[in-house]
């Protein structure tokens, strides 16, 4: 996945302006519609999109991504949380581990990278696998549940969406470029009707008619970005249907990272809303101490 993503890069090839995602690749690699095939509930439909990519070596990718899908130690055990956990300690992904306790027990844990691979010092402590992922998924549900919890994290997102627009930077600045042109054709056109008339103001003015022309369009763009606002029912549907949900789809659908320090952990949902250029920007909504194991964590909720 690193090589394809290094390979898009040197060729310029990016996704929205950025480097691809592993997630983003993961989602074309496994996408049936460039070998051609539709698929709705049970029916499957071959002949509605043009093959883009050969049957042959889609099958092919397939069989390599199903046989990566769990990694190669971990095949028989479901990390929830895999490829969304990160050191708050040192910053590098925690991944799977597994160890033998002296009884012969197995036993499934998250592990910083930074230490375990990188030994760059990372104090860290491995968290087990169980405690960590019933941390998570019972802190989502429990808080996520309270209608006041719920209700202010809608409402700032709401507040977000309504804000989007007036922070768009591009937007302000080609609003106030289109301004002096209007400015400038309104000065032209009364010169013009003064009766000063020449080709260099016929000319100055077709110039300025292109520029408003091009303007606009540009602004339109800008405004295109803002334009889809989600109403406040899309926004809690997207909560409360998502906690209705087994174990492992709460994960998909809202967790999109836990960042585990010593002490506490932050836990960063995801959101329906699409946060233009950045859509990484959070806010803390919520703190509380919860035992886990044998230590108290403060956990940070985020969006």
């Amino acid at each position: 996945m690193k090589d394809i993503i290094k390979s898009l890069t040197e060729k310029g090839i990016l996704y929205k302006g950025r480097p691809f995602a592993s997630n983003t690749v993961y989602d074309i690699l496994r996408n049936s519609k460039y070998s051609g095939v539709y698929t709705h509930g049970d029916e499957v439909i071959d002949n509605m999109y043009p093959i883009i990519v050969p049957t042959e070596i889609y099958n092919k990718v397939r069989e390599i991504v199903n046989r990566n899908k769990f990694g190669k130690r971990s095949i028989r055990t479901v990390y929830l949380l895999r490829h969304k956990v990160f050191c708050g300690e040192c910053g590098r992904p925690v991944s799977a581990d597994t160890g033998t306790a002296r009884n012969g027990e197995v036993i499934h844990y998250y592990k910083c990278i930074g230490r375990k691979k990188d030994h760059n010092g990372c104090q860290l402590p491995p968290i087990k696998k169980e405690d960590l992922e019933k941390l998570v998924i019972e802190t989502t549900i429990e808080e996520l549940s309270k209608p006041q919890i719920l209700n202010y994290a809608v409402q700032y997102l709401m507040r977000l969406q309504d804000n989007q627009l007036s922070e768009n930077t591009n937007l302000k600045l080609l609003t106030k470029q289109k301004a002096a042109i209007d400015r400038a054709l309104e000065n032209l056109v009364t010169a013009i009707e003064n009766g000063i008339i020449s080709n260099t103001t016929n000319k100055r003015l077709h110039e300025l008619e292109k520029q408003q022309e091009e303007l606009e369009r540009q602004i339109l763009i800008e405004r295109s970005k803002c334009a889809v606002r989600l109403p406040e029912s899309v926004i809690r549907q997207f909560y409360t249907q998502a906690l209705e949900e087994e174990s492992q789809m709460i994960v998909n659908y809202l967790i999109k990272k836990v960042v585990v320090f010593d002490n506490f952990n932050e836990i960063h949902y995801n959101n329906p809303i699409r946060i233009s250029p950045d859509d990484s920007q959070g806010f803390s909504f919520y703190n509380k101490v919860k035992n886990t194991g044998k230590r108290k964590m403060l956990i940070i909720l985020k969006l």
